[in-house]
Parts: structure tokens; C-alpha cells; sequence
């Protein structure tokens, strides 16, 4: 006796199956009855039909279930994913023990990009049946996921020009290596040569390539070109450097935290995506009316105007003004009164400012020099050369003012926006892996977004409900099913025998 446990002896033969090997509350039992569950087909999953000759495909729902457990396990890579249907039991359980190639697998998910966009719906949908969404608070963020292009690949004009200056250098000195080289008739053979004419011709290659990718620029408009992704593009990360990435944008729900809508931007900035995805959430969830929580990145008046105009009160953090530091609080724009009825503004020592702009103008300016002139207070309000204070104001000062009253109304409410929305983020970079993607172009990515999601709301779901809840609405769903398909096939029966029936009576008649 050694003294430590001991386990069965791997020679041993033994009567096991892939059920008994399976947790009786895996995950990986949800996602196959969610995906069974699931009328593909009518999602338009490609070849949902197998053609009568030829070798027989795979089945769609087997890859699909596939991929669902990959992104949820942070598993995304054809190539991993076939690996792990050699080695992973609840992989090979889900599979029935199919061992499909990588260039199948990665096949799947290139052609049915929209589809495994609509599977996410799918499970959305589920979720606001089951009262897993409330629809009454959604708040909304943007992150930057690393795209499929190294920062090497991203060429702004600025980093061309450099690129072609310094080539033209290395020509140029290379030449008067050769003229100089000339000029020595009697050079020593142990001499350094100078470089080959191959590294010329690769110069004069990499010239021509960075040509092209200038006049690319000049012919699109376009401020960087990345040559991988093309759609990717430069942007600043948390960690106060820049990758080529995108904005993912995202929804999420108050009750559970559930991620109801999502978009793929490649703007950095958050300014003009609340609007679009207040009407993604709107159209999912069917809902009129709800509350709108983001942050201050979102903060922009014509975006805001089109939320109002969505009927949804946005609660939105104001960014900071950009008065100078060296202003006195006292002189600030904020503490500038303006006066609706009167189309003015009132100092803080009681002076009318007023406007000659247009309300055409895109932005109004406000002043009154002659107040100015003789005010004491000079030296603290006005900035630089200045001879009297100006206050500007924009066409969407109005829409400002309504939501920095309802933002100071709900400052408590507000603070639930980080640990709603940010949380999913946290979880899909950190826990599932997906803090990058592998897929190019914004099409397809967001069809890598799509089934991060839906692994992140199938945990979420999950955990709520509880395995054997979710499950028992799933074949809920199920029998639901299949009592409609006997109804219909008895219907079609019934059917054909009546006109069978009609044309035995008419032969006889």
C-alpha cells in the first residue's frame, strides 16, 4: 500500500457512454436544446437542405451548436474548435462524435454571417418571453475590441509620408555608394561591397506600395488605410496606447443585465451611435417608451434630439466645459444665465448679454461690449486679448439643458449604468476571450460580436433561471412544437382524404 488514492488503471476496458461522461447540468445540455429548438431554416443558415447527390454535409445545427459552445468557452478558432472535438467529451457529446476539418468549420461562419446574427435575436426574444428583460432601463456603452490588423498594416498620410522619405534617403545613399565605389580604381578586393541590387529593387517595390496606398487616400478621402481589414481603424485603448480596432456598441437590460441589441462601428468616438441604438433596442424588444442610460462620450445634441424624437428620456452624463483652467469658477459659461423668453444671457453681476446671429446660425454668439468696457471685473472674466466676454451658444443648447436637468434629477440612477452595461463587457474580453477578433471586415465581425453575446446571455440566463427552470422552458418550447407539427400534419391529412373522397363520389356520379 503506498498510502495515496489510486484511480482506475488507463489499460482497463470499460462500458462507458458520452452521456454518462456529460454533467447532468452542463451547459452544454442548454445549448444543444436551444439549438434544436431553433428553426434554422428560417433563420437562412446555409445548406439547411442537403442536395440529392454528391458526399453528404455536415448538419447546420451541429456546426451551429459547435460554435455556440466555442464562443461561450472561449474557444473561437476553426482550428481549436477542431481540436477540441478530438479531445473535449462535452464537445464530442454534442457532436455526436462528428469530427468535422477546420476548413468546414471556418467555412460555416463565413457563409452564414447573417443567420448567427439572428440566432442572437433568437435567444433574445426567449429571454423577454421568460421576463428575463424588463424593457424599462437599457443602458448603453461602446468598447474597442482589437481588430485582425497589426498596427504595422494601418497607414495614416502623415506615416506614408515618413515611410517615402525615408526610402528616397536609403536610395539616395545607396547610389552615392555606387558613384563613389566608381570613382576608386583601385579598390581592395577585401573591401565592403555595396548593398546588392536586390535590396534596391525591394526598396523601390516597398516605394511603389506606399504610392499606392497614398494615392488610395487622395482618391477615397479617407484619413488611414489598414491593408488587412480594411474596414478596422485606428483607435485609443483603456491602457493609454492605440491598436486597430473597433467600437463595439451594446445594449443592455436593467433586470438581469441581459445584452438586448449591439452594433460594429469603426468611428472611435461614441457621439452619434445613441440614437441608432435606442431604435435596435426599440425594434427588438417592441417597446415604445424607456429610460436610456450612457455615458458622457454619447453627449451630443443632434443625437439626443433624435432619442427625444424616439420618445425615450436619455440620461446622459454631461462632458466637462471647455472653459480655460485659468478662468475663475465665478466666470464660467455655466454660471452665464440664459433667459428663454428673451433669447439673452445674464452675467454673474447682472449685465444683459444679447446676439445679432441668425437662428440660422450653427452656433449664436452672445455679448455686450459696452458692459464690458466698464465692468471692474476684467482681468477675471475676459481671456487673452479679449475686449469684452462672448458667449456662444448652440442650436441644441435647448436639448442640453433638458437633459442636464434630468441627469442632475437622477444622479442615483444613473450610477446602476456602469454595473448594468459594463459588466457584459468585462465578461466577454476577460472570461470568454473575445477581447479580439478574427474575422475581417465590419460585416463579419459583427457576426463574431452576435455569438459573443449569445454566449454571455446564456450564462446570464442560465444563472437566473437555473439549469433545470431553462431547461424546462426550453421543452416547454419544444412540445409546443411538436403538438403544431401533429396539428398540421392531421389537418393535411384530413385534407387529402376529403379530396380523395370528392373524386370517388364524382366517378361515381
Amino acid at each position: 500500500m503506498s498510502g495515496y488514492k489510486t484511480g482506475t488503471d488507463r489499460n482497463q476496458i470499460g462500458m462507458y457512454s458520452l452521456e454518462d461522461m456529460v454533467g447532468d447540468k452542463a451547459m452544454v445540455r442548454v445549448i444543444d436544446k436551444f439549438i434544436e429548438i431553433t428553426n434554422l431554416k428560417e433563420l437562412g443558415i446555409n445548406k439547411i437542405t442537403p442536395a440529392p447527390t454528391g458526399r453528404p454535409p455536415y448538419q447546420p445545427s451541429i456546426l451551429c451548436k459547435l460554435y455556440v459552445y466555442g464562443y461561450e468557452n472561449g474557444i473561437r478558432s476553426s482550428r481549436k474548435l477542431e481540436r477540441e472535438t478530438h479531445r473535449n467529451v462535452e464537445v464530442m457529446w454534442l457532436m455526436d462524435s462528428l469530427k468535422p476539418d477546420h476548413k468546414t468549420i471556418s467555412d460555416f461562419r463565413k457563409n452564414n454571417v447573417r443567420p448567427l446574427q439572428k440566432l442572437f435575436r433568437e435567444f433574445v426574444k426567449l429571454c423577454k418571453r421568460w421576463d428575463l428583460i424588463g424593457g424599462e432601463l437599457e443602458a448603453f456603452d461602446g468598447s474597442k475590441f482589437k481588430a485582425s490588423n497589426n498596427k504595422k498594416n494601418n497607414f495614416s498620410r502623415k506615416k506614408i509620408k515618413s515611410r517615402l522619405a525615408a526610402i528616397d534617403e536609403k536610395i539616395d545613399n545607396y547610389l552615392a555608394e555606387l558613384e563613389a565605389q566608381d570613382k576608386q580604381d583601385n579598390a581592395a578586393e577585401s573591401s565592403t561591397p555595396p548593398k546588392k541590387p536586390i535590396e534596391l529593387q525591394e526598396l523601390e517595390a516597398r516605394k511603389e506600395q506606399y504610392e499606392q496606398y497614398k494615392k488610395q487616400l487622395e482618391e477615397t478621402g479617407a484619413n488611414e488605410l489598414s491593408t488587412v481589414d480594411p474596414d478596422a481603424r485606428l483607435m485609443g485603448n483603456n491602457r493609454g496606447g492605440v491598436d486597430v480596432a473597433y467600437n463595439v456598441q451594446s445594449a443592455a437590460d436593467a433586470k438581469h443585465h441581459i445584452v438586448v441589441a449591439y452594433d460594429v462601428s469603426n468611428n472611435p468616438s461614441d457621439q452619434n451611435q445613441l440614437g441608432n441604438m435606442v431604435k435596435k433596442v426599440k425594434r427588438i424588444l417592441k417597446v415604445k417608451r424607456f429610460i436610456a442610460l450612457a455615458d458622457k462620450g454619447f453627449y451630443n445634441g443632434k443625437d439626443l434630439l433624435r432619442v427625444k424624437k424616439q420618445k425615450v428620456l436619455a440620461i446622459v452624463a454631461r462632458q466637462k466645459p471647455s472653459d480655460s483652467k485659468a478662468l475663475s469658477k465665478t466666470y464660467r459659461t455655466e454660471n452665464f444665465q440664459y433667459n428663454e423668453s428673451t433669447n439673452t444671457y445674464t452675467c454673474p453681476h447682472g449685465h444683459i448679454l444679447t446676439t445679432r446671429n441668425k437662428r440660422t446660425a450653427k452656433r449664436w454668439r452672445y455679448f455686450n461690449k459696452a458692459a464690458c468696457k466698464s465692468c471692474p471685473h476684467q482681468s477675471q472674466c475676459l481671456m487673452g486679448k479679449s475686449k469684452y466676454r462672448t458667449v456662444t451658444r448652440s442650436p441644441y443648447s435647448q436639448i442640453y439643458d433638458q437633459t442636464d436637468k434630468r441627469f442632475a434629477e437622477n444622479k442615483e440612477l444613473y450610477k446602476r449604468r456602469q454595473e448594468i452595461v459594463e459588466h457584459p463587457f468585462g465578461t466577454v474580453k476577460h472570461a470568454m476571450n473575445g477581447g479580439y477578433f478574427l474575422l475581417r471586415t465590419r460585416r463579419k465581425v459583427r457576426a463574431e460580436v452576435a455569438l459573443l453575446f449569445l454566449g454571455y446571455n446564456l450564462k446570464r440566463a442560465l444563472n437566473v433561471l437555473g439549469f433545470d427552470e431553462i431547461m424546462a422552458k426550453l421543452d416547454a418550447i419544444s412540445a409546443g412544437f411538436n403538438v403544431f407539427c401533429v396539428f398540421v400534419l392531421v389537418w393535411v391529412l384530413r385534407f387529402t382524404q376529403c379530396v380523395q373522397n370528392r373524386k370517388s363520389f364524382g366517378h361515381l356520379g
